[in-house]
């Protein structure tokens, strides 16, 4: 009977890593089972009948099971994070250093302008070209500049991105040069995003949608821990569709009130509503968890 229920216990977990915690686990499982066939069997159950009904007992104990493989997983994860730590080379560090310095003197000429002139659009048209320098720098920096977490990006579609950036930085400075103008009209404005922020952000849309994955193989790893304890939380699908019905309810709200503090107070201010309504998101999802791991 030992064996029979060493057997069952090892196939119960053969899919969970072998970890110390679960090897405790499971000799906790086997002394328990065997103390309640014993109990079985003094009261006139067959070998077979008292086994059937002790493991009956036990109930999904591979949610436990679940926990720990997935700590344990946590726990090497944030080691191979801790111990991959990779330092800035020369040439990145010289170039932030580069494009810092080309942003702060656009932002110096820009107020000095600004205030020699006391024109606000004469401030944003010296920001516009420095600003945009800069933006396409850190933009082309930053992901052809290996990190903890991901490889770099080949620096041929890295530039591609840098200028994308630039257009669009370029194209709403423009664009606010033009708003702060006297006698400028609406239409003007708004047309001068054309030639600029549209072609960017349409070649960033397409960057976008064909990036390959450059995460490496250990955020890809804690990823599929998220996942999985996000499963674990959203199993039940009244729980998803109580999720759904909270959310909706929540942007319905916040995009009436939207509408009715735009008339009310101006649509320039009206937009703060949609901060809270990301808090009651976040709020939403801690609850729900919190439900969930209650067992509520």
């Amino acid at each position: 009977m030992d064996m029979k229920v060493q057997v069952y216990i090892d196939r119960l977990f053969q899919d969970y890593e072998d970890t110390a915690e679960l090897k405790d686990f499971k000799e906790e499982i086997a002394i328990n089972l065997q103390e309640r066939i014993k109990e079985f069997k003094s009261k006139g159950d067959s070998p077979d009948q008292a086994f059937d009904k002790a493991s009956a007992e036990l109930g999904d104990i591979t949610e436990i099971a679940d926990q720990i493989s997935r700590q344990k997983r946590k726990e090497v994860i944030d080691k191979m994070y801790v111990h991959s730590k990779i330092p800035i080379d020369k040439k990145h560090a010289a170039g932030y250093v580069i494009a810092g310095a080309i942003a702060l003197f656009a932002i110096i000429s820009a107020f000095t302008a600004y205030f020699s002139t006391g024109d606000i659009s004469t401030g944003v048209s010296v920001l516009s070209v420095f600003i945009s320098i800069s933006t396409a720098m850190f933009v082309f920096l930053g992901l052809t500049q290996e990190t903890d977490s991901d490889f770099p990006m080949k620096w041929k579609r890295a530039l591609v991105y840098g200028i994308s950036s630039a257009a669009i930085a370029f194209g709403v400075c423009i664009s606010a040069t033009l708003y702060f103008m006297k006698g400028m009209v609406l239409e003007s404005v708004s047309g001068s995003l054309i030639p600029f922020v549209i072609p960017g952000l349409c070649v960033l849309v397409f960057l976008l949608l064909t990036e390959k994955d450059r995460h490496k193989p250990w955020v890809l790893e804690r990823e599929k821990v998220w996942r999985e304890n996000y499963a674990k939380v959203y199993k039940d699908p009244k729980v998803m569709e109580q999720r759904g019905l909270l959310s909706g309810a929540l942007w319905l709200f916040a995009a009436a009130l939207f509408v009715v503090f735009g008339f009310v107070i101006g649509f320039k201010y009206s937009w703060v509503v949609f901060l809270f309504a990301v808090a009651g998101e976040v709020l939403i999802e801690f609850w729900m968890s919190s439900r969930s791991k209650s067992g509520k």
